[in-house]
């Protein structure tokens, strides 16, 4: 690093005087060695800084010139926390960053000559931590040919197979990739040992991830062009036992069809959908697990409503899919920037709708149900097995029933089942009279279901696909006394069912496998008997 002019001494003197960066002495300060592993030895000698503190998600560091904005971005891309500078004397800061990490790399216990005894781990979390990989050495395997088209293949086989997420999961001797498909993992290939390295940091250089930080988390994307479309992928990393496990998850713009008819609702929830959507203001609701298709049908209502004269806008956490026409703000929990903050200011932009990819307090959803009553449409996610539950849910995140029962006009609950191939699909005859996991209208002895018998359009799964079956809760006046009165979810989901149009997860789902779009398998397998 060149030495400051003496200009630039008199400026940092102001600097330090004024209080804008505080001085450190670094003469006599020891550093805990967890305060170190956030800036590994080669980056701080690089960059001549070194880690003094850290709190939430804000590091202090020492550094000579504090107002040097590529190493503080660099630093903050090698975190991924915020970079709170503070002025060191630059002799001192260069012995501190040899006597500290000096001191570091002697307390770490040398475990060559240990025996190993039974039950230990010695290849698993621990040595992993105390691993030294050559960066660069591994820098410039990535960028070889065949790690390249390794690399490449793994994205266009998962393509090709219709795949929505990749796995590349690391163990002892081998690196097993796996393709969700359908919703289903299926293995495909191994990656030998030796190449691991090389392909998490070839993943992690395309994600514009720091190669050189393995220890924590980290999230990025790129895009991923194959000879007929262009994908984002989403990719996250995590530690594990024997180095990174990394999921990809592949968002095919082209092939998102944003129309309700293509979610393949019911004719009593597709109703349900577009009298809500029709009303001037309300919220509508949407439950199920991760990975259910909330996200998509939420895009698919707000494409529904996107017009030249109304203006739509999103929170997210993150944006996955880029919406022509609709507003979309991010979530940055790093900086602050959370649901419940960013809702509060974007009320103040005049939307007509708004969506929240998820509420996951309190404070969120009190706002997000006065603009409900207030004359804004608003969608959002809730996590809960069924409808009705999402009201006692709600109830006990502390909303009054009162603001429950006139701010919402739908609670739709989502699983999403894989439909039949329909290139090998075939009839056949089971007797079903005796089962009781079936709605009891379906209970026949002769009953014809419906099956894909495996083909090359399916690779041999017997499926191609996925249908949404829905739970659509639709509130009248009946459904607003009961929640007014605090009934039960038990006494709310009867008479739901008894009175109005609302299919239950597993009635729905009985329908469409008697219809011949999913299998029996697939009911039993998404939905719970209600």
């Amino acid at each position: 690093m060149e030495k400051l002019s003496s200009l630039q001494k008199k400026h940092l003197h102001t600097l330090c005087k004024n209080n804008y960066y505080p001085p450190i002495d670094l003469s006599s300060c020891i550093i805990n060695d967890d305060i170190l592993d956030y800036i590994p030895e080669k980056i701080a000698k690089t960059h001549n800084v070194i880690p003094i503190s850290c709190m939430g998600y804000v590091l202090t560091i020492a550094i000579v010139d504090p107002l040097n904005i590529a190493t503080i971005d660099s630093l903050k891309l090698i975190t991924l926390m915020e970079i709170s500078p503070v002025i060191a004397d630059e002799q001192q800061l260069k012995a501190a960053i040899e006597l500290n990490y000096k001191r570091k790399k002697e307390a770490e216990p040398d475990t060559s000559l240990i025996p190993e005894e039974p039950g230990d781990t010695p290849q698993g979390f621990d040595q992993f931590q105390r691993e030294q990989i050559d960066v660069d050495n591994v820098a410039k395997l990535s960028k070889e040919t065949r790690i390249i088209n390794a690399v490449n293949k793994i994205l266009s086989d998962a393509v090709t197979m219709r795949a929505s997420d990749i796995h590349i999961e690391p163990f002892e001797n081998e690196v097993r990739v796996r393709y969700r498909i359908d919703g289903i993992l299926h293995e495909t290939k191994v990656v030998e040992k030796q190449f691991q390295p090389a392909v998490i940091a070839r993943i992690k250089i395309m994600s514009r991830l720091d190669i050189t930080q393995r220890r924590i988390p980290q999230d990025g994307r790129f895009s991923f062009k194959t000879k007929t479309k262009e994908l984002d992928v989403r990719v996250s990393t995590v530690p594990v036992d024997f180095g990174e496990k990394i999921v990809m998850r592949l968002l095919d713009k082209e092939n998102i069809n944003l129309s309700i008819e293509s979610l393949g609702f019911s004719e009593a929830a597709y109703k349900a959908f577009t009298d809500a959507i029709k009303k001037p203001l309300g919220m509508i609701l949407l439950t199920g697990p991760t990975g259910s298709g909330k996200t998509t049908t939420l895009y698919t209502l707000l494409n529904t409503l996107n017009t030249e004269s109304r203006h739509l806008l999103t929170i997210e956490d993150p944006v996955e899919y880029n919406l022509w026409g609709v507003s979309q703000v991010p979530v940055r929990h790093e900086i602050g920037l959370d649901f419940s903050q960013i809702l509060r200011s974007t009320l103040r932009q005049s939307p007509d709708v708004i969506m929240l990819g998820e509420i996951r307090d309190s404070e969120t959803i009190d706002i997000a149900m006065k603009a409900a009553l207030t004359g804004h449409i608003v969608f959002s996610t809730l996590h809960t097995n069924d409808a009705p539950s999402a009201i006692s849910r709600l109830i006990n995140m502390g909303v009054a029933p009162f603001l429950i029962s006139f701010s919402i006009n739908l609670i739709a609950a989502q699983r999403l089942v894989r439909r039949i191939c329909p290139a090998c699909r075939e009839s056949y005859q089971q007797d079903l009279s005796g089962n009781t996991e079936i709605p009891l209208q379906y209970r026949k002895k002769d009953a014809i279901l419906y099956r894909g018998k495996g083909c090359s359009e399916c690779s041999n799964t017997g499926y191609k696909g996925r249908i949404a079956v829905i739970e659509a809760l639709s509130f009248d006046n009946t459904i607003r006394d009961m929640i007014i009165r605090k009934k039960s979810t038990e006494e709310i989901r009867d008479y739901a069912l008894k009175n109005t149009t609302m299919l239950s997860l597993r009635e729905d789902a009985s329908e469409k496998c008697f219809k011949g779009e999913t299998t029996l398998e697939e009911v039993l397998r998404v939905t719970t008997n209600i």
